[in-house]
């Protein structure tokens, strides 16, 4: 600890000398010959760190990202510099500080240099290089590890170059953080061939002040391989070929009506950082700006046991203060007695979607929803909210269907069809009614007062027929199936879009709630409201 101190002594004297005289910097060739420069540079550290920082200028949105990346959970250079000069240092003088001795300063930071503190300063350039990098920050806990060591990983943010976040989520995987959800339905199929691969997203809305932390271990073994398997050939031999897919972590602001990742602002695909097979990287970044707009930290192509840490800032709540529209939980829409929501795990039998006109509720068939097939929903006290502006499922990538009798016997008769256990849905009716899927509706949700007749299309029935006995229809899913909300009314023959789902009110309910409490159990929703349609995200300034 003595030694610690001596050296943030001499840091902090080294530091007080950046204002006393002119220095003359070194040239960027670049800029004398007339090309044009990049807006970013990357400093590589004797320690293996790597500091990356670009410009961003997009229209009114004009900042710096900053970002550090490393394979320790506790050696932050930024960190340490920062918590050693007690004072926010900007791009240049982070630049200055830690570049290598004869580096040209990039065009698009010697054109701020006049508003910077290093263009007078007495210390060579690199001056701290080598004395950041071994400062002990922090004292290790023996604790339990997931990705990175916890007290190692926060002890490393409060009063350094992260500030004092207010979101921190330790030891979470897909397998038990409810952030992640399944992405194999976006993927190429070959990404999926050893199990589900799972995304994550987490978005903060109109800040200028985003910094956060990312600790992420891709974990490798035969029970959760990121190696995938390809079957079509091309530079390969010998198929199948394998390749590594490891997960990927993505920083992105949104701009000019698209989100673009600050790895490749310009480019016209995102770029992220992929985690190597059984290694541990950290990230930590920072960037401000004079503008309000929205910012997303994604994660793709996880899998169950991969590891993370997150920390980031996020707005205080804004509560309105007694004057509006005060929600409670009790406004928002409550789940109708006829509908059952189940969690289940595959080959069980709440992997299924029954409608049950053997069980009549409220004069309605008993509807059986597992619920991790579903749009993403607000969740309130553990529960989803369910949407009420549905008059009927439409199931993709379903395995088999029956129906049953009052019985529990098959019923193979005209008008009905059904699966045998030895058959699915692709085999027996093609590829495209699996894919497109299949879908009934009825005088339920939002169409419960109308007069609305049962309508159940091929493959269901080979007539559309109305219900006139009393059958148990049974619907199996496959791990990649997904549900889809319809309501003919509001969007003829395509599924409800997530600010669809809800009636307008209570859809204006909800969000009002949001915006009054920043309620955790909503911010998934309102990602997916916000990311599908940005220009009209709901959100209070």
């Amino acid at each position: 600890m003595k030694n610690f101190k001596i050296k943030l002594l001499t840091l902090a004297s080294i530091l007080t000398l950046i204002s006393c005289e002119q220095k003359e910097y070194v040239t960027d060739d670049a800029e004398i010959s007339g090309i044009e420069v990049k807006s970013s540079t990357e400093i590589k550290l004797e320690n293996g760190n790597i500091i990356r920082i670009q410009e961003i200028n997009d229209g009114q949105l004009q900042g710096t990202f900053i970002m550090e990346e490393s394979d320790c959970q506790s050696c932050s250079t930024l960190n340490n510099l920062f918590e050693a000069s007690q004072k926010d240092l900007n791009e240049q003088e982070i630049f200055w500080a830690l570049s290598e001795p004869g580096t040209a300063i990039p065009k698009f930071l010697k054109a701020k240099e006049v508003n910077s503190g290093i263009n007078k300063s007495s210390v060579s350039q690199g001056w701290a290089r080598n004395l950041t990098t071994d400062l002990p920050i922090g004292t290790p806990i023996v604790t339990r590890t997931v990705a990175c060591n916890n007290s190692d990983f926060t002890s490393s943010i409060a009063g350094g170059f992260l500030g004092n976040p207010e979101f921190v989520a330790l030891d979470k995987t897909p397998s038990n953080y409810a952030g992640f959800v399944n992405d194999c339905a976006g993927l190429p199929n070959s990404y999926c061939n050893k199990g589900t691969r799972y995304r994550l997203q987490a978005v903060m809305h109109n800040i200028k002040k985003w910094r956060g932390k990312i600790c992420s271990k891709a974990v490798q073994s035969s029970t959760n391989d990121h190696y995938v398997n390809s079957t079509t050939g091309g530079l390969c031999q010998s198929p199948p070929c394998s390749s590594y897919v490891g997960p990927e972590l993505y920083f992105e602001y949104y701009a000019g009506g698209k989100w673009k990742s600050m790895k490749n602002p310009n480019g016209l695909y995102p770029e992220g950082f992929e985690v190597p097979a059984n290694s541990t990287k950290v990230y930590s970044y920072w960037w401000n700006t004079s503008v309000n707009t929205s910012f997303r930290l994604r994660v793709k192509n996880a899998m169950a046991k991969d590891q993370f840490d997150f920390m980031m800032d996020q707005p205080d709540p804004v509560i309105n203060p007694g004057g509006g529209n005060n929600v409670t939980p009790e406004d928002f829409p409550q789940l109708p007695d006829y509908v059952q929501l189940s969690y289940g795990t595959l080959g069980m039998q709440n992997y299924r979607v029954e409608v049950d006109f053997t069980n009549i509720i409220d004069s309605k068939p008993t509807i059986k929803i597992p619920v991790q097939f579903l749009p993403v929903l607000p969740e309130y006290d553990g529960e989803v909210i369910f949407p009420n502006n549905f008059c009927g499922l439409r199931i993709r990538k379903p395995s088999r269907f029956i129906w049953l009798d009052n019985g529990g016997q098959v019923v193979n008769s005209f008008p009905y069809n059904y699966v045998p256990e030895d058959s699915s849905v692709e085999e027996l009716f093609g590829f495209s009614v699996y894919a497109n899927g299949i879908e009934f509706t009825g005088p339920v949700g939002a169409c419960e007062e109308a007069n609305e007749n049962w309508h159940f299309p091929f493959p269901f029935t080979q007539t559309e027929t109305v219900m006139n006995q009393p059958l148990h229809l049974v619907i199996e899913l496959e791990q990649d199936s997904e549900i889809e909300l319809l309501n003919y009314n509001v969007k003829p023959q395509e599924p409800l879009d997530v600010d669809e789902l809800f009636e307008e009110v209570d859809f204006n309910e909800l969000i009002s709630y949001f915006n009054e409490t920043f309620y955790e159990g909503f911010q998934q929703w309102i990602d997916a409201v916000c990311e599908e349609n940005p220009s009209e995200c709901p959100l209070e300034d």
